[in-house]
This record gives structure tokens, C-alpha cells and sequence, in this order.
């Protein structure tokens, strides 16, 4: 299952050009899934919303630097963290929030995940599917503004 609820992860960390020529060929498939597979509330992407996403996949440069975003993810980035794990600490205050029902609140406990690298964690899961500003604007808003005052 956990490949199953990360699968974007590993199709866009995949060396290139696999996943930049498949999602070129069509991005308003990825979109639509990966729209409708996370989200929680229907009408979070209506059609105009959806259409800049496929425009944005359907710019070559724009999806390989996605991609290159994964890729660092999954060998710089994961590199770098194992490199500072225990050895250095994130210094200012951190708000996590994450889907109520999501694989991030099934697999871990997302506080102690984040406790393990800052000192100062405050946050909560949020009644929405991945997409928190979209799918529950009022109460992202609400958390960020209580975060930030």
C-alpha cells in the first residue's frame, strides 16, 4: 500500500526522460487522477482550475523541473537529511498540518516525525484529502493565522 499511496514519488524521482515524456504525452490524465485520487471534496478543482494544471504539465521545462524536484527529494535532499540527523535541529517554530484520513496520518505520527528535527512543533490534521488550502481554506487560513500571531 505504501507504494500504491505514494506512487507520485517515485514516477516523478524516475530518471529522465521516462516520466517528463509521459506525462507529455497526457498530462490531463496525471492531472485528473492525481486531482481526483487526493482530494477529498469534489468540487475543490473545477474545470478552469484544472485546465492550468494540464497547461502547466504540457510546458516541457515546467515538468522536468518537477521532476528534478523529486529526484532531489529521493537522493540530495534524502542524502543531506541523513546527514544531519541528531547532529542539527530546525531553529524556528514549526507548524505541520496534514489530511485527516491521508497516508500521512495512517502511517505516521506526523508530530513526533517532526519533533525528531525542531524543538518548537505545533499542528494538526486537517478534514481534507491532500490538498489543504483548496479542500479547506477557512480552517488552513485559521491555523496559519493562529500560527503566525
Amino acid at each position: 500500500m505504501h507504494a500504491l499511496g505514494f506512487w507520485l514519488w517515485s514516477f516523478l524521482a524516475a530518471p529522465e526522460p521516462v516520466p517528463e515524456r509521459l506525462v507529455a504525452q497526457a498530462p490531463e490524465v496525471i492531472v485528473d487522477y492525481m486531482l481526483d485520487s487526493l482530494s477529498e471534496v469534489p468540487d475543490a478543482f473545477p474545470t478552469a482550475v484544472r485546465a492550468e494544471y494540464v497547461a502547466k504539465l504540457g510546458a516541457p521545462d515546467t515538468v522536468h523541473a518537477i521532476c528534478e524536484q523529486y529526484r532531489a527529494a529521493a537522493g540530495l535532499d534524502y542524502q543531506h537529511d541523513e546527514a544531519d540527523r541528531g547532529k542539527r535541529r530546525i531553529q524556528c517554530r514549526v507548524l505541520a498540518l496534514w489530511s485527516h484520513a491521508g497516508p500521512v496520518a495512517s502511517w505516521y505520527e506526523p508530530l513526533e516525525v517532526w519533533r525528531a528535527w525542531a524543538d518548537q512543533v505545533d499542528g494538526r490534521p486537517i478534514a481534507a484529502g491532500h490538498f489543504l488550502p483548496e479542500e479547506a481554506p477557512d480552517e488552513t487560513t485559521r491555523q496559519l493565522l493562529a500560527f503566525l500571531t
